[in-house]
């Protein structure tokens, strides 16, 4: 099974990938910045100059190992696009398999994935947010193996040390997602609450009194390490190379590296904070869900009037149907209110990864419906949840 969705979504992802042979939407900074980076000439990148500073530089890198391996062309730039697409729902199918016990379940929820309309067209663009949900689930994925070791053995000292691989795993995927994208630090959020809401409960089901202050006093270190600052090194090594004196978009301050990268890193935070610029595509985060404002990526006319079109737009079939789900997973998850459960790891990642957006979303404009993408496996997640139930009855 897991073969067999990995190998549709590949193939789906991966088919005439150079068409348009044609710069598309936000291709036009991570293309070019991405050609910039592996120091390629003004005349075959078309710039001489990295374009876009406002955004971490790691999806940048992997967008360039594509252009390195296939040359300066659309296939080229968008191949790393279809690889993390790709990549993303073997994650999901090993998450759903670990989550759910059940064959039928992962192969619904990574099935569902390959085939979403959002997903496949943000896996053939190259622009950043697809890296975004595959970090995150690897997060996930070893998050879960780490919890693995925690569930059903009573916890002490000499057990839940800082000797925790899973977890630094974990702690160094969510770092490679914000340095992809900053809406990556939205996992790396989750995976710390994850981590804590696990050890107080593993405290409890052991009969262990006051269970918070105990998992704080015990994993306090661990997941301060872990999950604060292995991402936080990842975060800041993913800038090697990047900060080497001021440019026209962001100035940054002369002195060491470390004062650059925070001074780069304000220059960031305001851009964002106080972007102001309307965009015709974009919409509020209440409306993803129906699908009320998808994003036009590419439209070419021909002369007997026939058209081309890339689109991004979810799957009503999935994105519809799980809205339903998820309040099915709501509703089971209140009846024992435990996060190590399946629907507490589900609503976790759906909630951390599309809730905040409502209220981010009220101090700047340009948000868009493919923001939506990392809860996009989540969504699938609850419908192969559902699917698994069914199964069973």
């Amino acid at each position: 099974m897991l073969i067999a969705v990995t190998a549709l979504g590949g193939a789906l992802r991966l088919a005439r990938l150079d068409l348009p042979k044609a710069i598309m939407f936000d291709e036009t900074y991570y293309a070019k910045d991405a050609c910039f980076y592996l120091n390629l000439s003004q005349k075959v990148c078309g710039v001489d100059s990295e374009q876009t500073l406002v955004h971490p530089p790691l999806g940048k890198w992997l967008i360039a190992g594509g252009i390195k391996l296939f040359d300066y062309d659309s296939f080229g730039w968008r191949f790393a696009a279809a690889v993390a697409g790709t990549i993303t729902i073997a994650l999901l199918y090993l998450v759903a398999r670990r989550l759910l016990g059940s064959t039928l379940g992962a192969g619904v929820a990574s099935g569902l994935l390959a085939v979403d309309f959002l997903h496949l067209v943000q896996s053939r663009i190259a622009m950043l947010d697809v890296f975004v949900p595959m970090f995150g689930l690897a997060a996930f994925l070893f998050l879960l193996f780490d919890r693995d070791r925690l569930l059903g053995a009573a916890p002490t000292s000499a057990r839940l040390g800082l000797r925790r691989p899973w977890r630094v795993a974990a702690g160094a995927a969510a770092g490679m997602a914000v340095a992809s994208k900053w809406s990556g630090g939205l996992f790396v959020i989750a995976v710390i609450v994850l981590a804590l809401a696990w050890e107080v409960g593993a405290r409890r089901r052991a009969d262990e009194s006051r269970a918070l202050l105990g998992a704080l006093r015990s994993e306090g270190p661990s997941i301060i390490v872990a999950l604060v600052l292995v991402p936080v090194s990842v975060y800041g090594l993913s800038y090697a190379g990047r900060l080497h004196g001021p440019t026209s978009t962001c100035e940054r301050a002369d002195g060491s590296w470390a004062n650059q990268l925070l001074q780069h890193q304000k220059c960031m935070f305001d851009f964002h904070h106080n972007l102001e610029a309307n965009h015709s595509y974009q919409s509020p985060p209440w409306s993803w869900l129906a699908l009320k404002r998808p994003v036009s990526y590419y439209f070419d006319t021909a002369s007997n009037g026939d058209y081309k079109e890339v689109l991004a737009a979810g799957s009503p079939f999935v994105w519809w149907t799980s809205a339903l789900a998820l309040l099915f997973v709501t509703f089971k998850w209140t009846r024992r209110r435990d996060f190590a459960s399946p629907e507490g790891t589900i609503l976790a990642g759906f909630a951390f990864s599309y809730l905040p957006w409502l209220v981010l979303s009220s101090n700047r404009s340009a948000v868009f419906l493919f923001y939506l993408l990392p809860a996009v496996p989540f969504m699938c997640l609850a419908l192969g949840y559902v699917a698994s139930r069914i199964g069973e009855s």
